[in-house]
């Protein structure tokens, strides 16, 4: 049986030294083959990417977009700073290519859960931060488990938002199906899943959006498999393979 968890109890992360001491909580409860689902949230407003929005000086560009979109000059600078490419925009949205390689809406650059006033991006290196997670937790407590750092996106021509996953350590980011048969006998040929997607979206039913402060779920049961070669970027689809635009 799986079970998804969350850690109560935790309170609002200012600092590093409180982000590491939720860490340590978190790993008290954690047991061998867990897989910790972590939202990028709170190192983000520690760590950065943070803006304070009165700080930000538009660009040329930014005011250009911004009028066009009907939206603030400087969210559009801040989404620019956090972006490597633009692949469209319209209905108030830049859909762009972030730096950790995720095309999302804003670069994903939001205002929820940032404080007020401020703009977070997602983590640069978010496979970096999942591995700095798991080492320590192993390293500290004797404790082997996956983590997955976890970001709210939409989708294309999908209404809604989804919790995926980001970054990674400790278990493969995908798992393919091919080979196998399914129940008529037909060979799968192209067949993968998205594993750590499916995990952290599972993770965000408890996880939740506004104020359930859950950034931190633990999935126990889940046979995974295990790996020290991974990375979430394996899922971002390039350039030459995108359908739409």
């Amino acid at each position: 049986m799986i079970s998804i968890i969350p850690i109560d109890g935790i309170p609002i992360m200012e600092t590093e030294d409180d982000y590491w001491q939720a860490i340590d909580k978190v790993a008290q409860q954690l047991e061998p083959m867990d897989v910790l689902v972590v939202a990028h949230t709170p190192w983000s407003r520690i760590n950065g990417p943070n803006y304070i929005l009165t700080d930000i000086k538009p660009s040329p560009r930014a005011v250009e977009l911004g009028a066009l979109l009907d939206k603030d000059p400087r969210h559009v600078e801040v989404i620019l700073k956090e972006s490597k490419a633009i692949v469209k925009t319209g209905r108030k949205v830049i859909v762009t290519e972030n730096h950790a390689g995720i095309v999302c809406a804003n670069g994903g650059v939001d205002q929820s859960n940032a404080g007020l006033g401020h703009l977070i991006g997602v983590p640069h290196h978010p496979d970096q931060l999942a591995t700095t997670i798991r080492t320590r937790i192993r390293e500290t407590y004797d404790i082997n488990v996956a983590v997955i750092i976890s970001d709210t996106v939409g989708r294309a021509l999908r209404r809604g938002a989804v919790n995926i996953g980001i970054g990674v350590a400790g278990i493969a980011a995908m798992r393919s199906e091919k080979g196998k048969q399914d129940l008529f006998g037909y060979t799968m040929r192209v067949s993968e899943v998205a594993l750590i997607d499916e995990l952290a979206s599972a993770a965000e039913l408890v996880q939740g959006q506004t104020n359930e402060a859950n950034p931190f779920v633990i999935i126990r049961g889940f046979d995974y498999p295990s790996t020290e070669d991974t990375t979430a970027s394996i899922l971002n689809r390039p350039a030459n393979e995108r359908i739409f635009k």
